[in-house]
């Protein structure tokens, strides 16, 4: 579902017009409408207040698959403010905000190779030797959008 049913379904929900979802929100009944016809989306700000407001998950807000993890460094995406950003400040659902802000790579030298081995010390732990994290990430990142063309 994308986020203009999103808006509107949780305004449906609550039983609340426009104006009044506006009002609760601090925006203007035009911006409501706007989201609701798909010709704008809210701003990360408001998309937090929404989820808070009216108890909605930023998965469930934004469309996200449960256990989503970042198509460049396999950071799990669980927060609206750990998403990416575009250049025109909309969010970028692919990516997280520590690899791609505001349209640019944060790391544009940045590799497969060199992913792999800055992630694999955050995988260790007592049962995941380095070894074992090396083949998983290995198996996994050039399966990741960012990598595909690339390795």
């Amino acid at each position: 579902m994308d986020i203009s049913k999103k808006v509107l379904e949780i305004r449906a929900k609550n039983r609340l017009t426009q104006e009044e979802m506006a009002q609760r929100l601090f925006v203007t009944r035009q911006a409501v409408s706007r989201w609701e016809k798909g010709d704008a989306i809210p701003n990360i700000d408001t998309l937090k207040m929404i989820s808070q407001e009216f108890g909605v998950s930023a998965d469930e807000l934004l469309g996200l698959k449960r256990n989503r993890i970042c198509q460049c460094c396999t950071y799990p995406l669980r927060k609206i403010d750990e998403l990416g950003t575009n250049s025109d400040g909309t969010l970028n659902v692919d990516y997280c905000i520590y690899c791609f802000k505001d349209g640019a790579w944060v790391d544009p030298d940045l590799t497969a190779h060199g992913v792999i081995d800055y992630t694999i010390p955050f995988m260790k732990s007592p049962s995941m030797t380095e070894e074992q994290a090396r083949k998983v990430l290995s198996d996994l990142v050039p399966t990741l959008k960012r990598w595909k063309s690339h390795l």
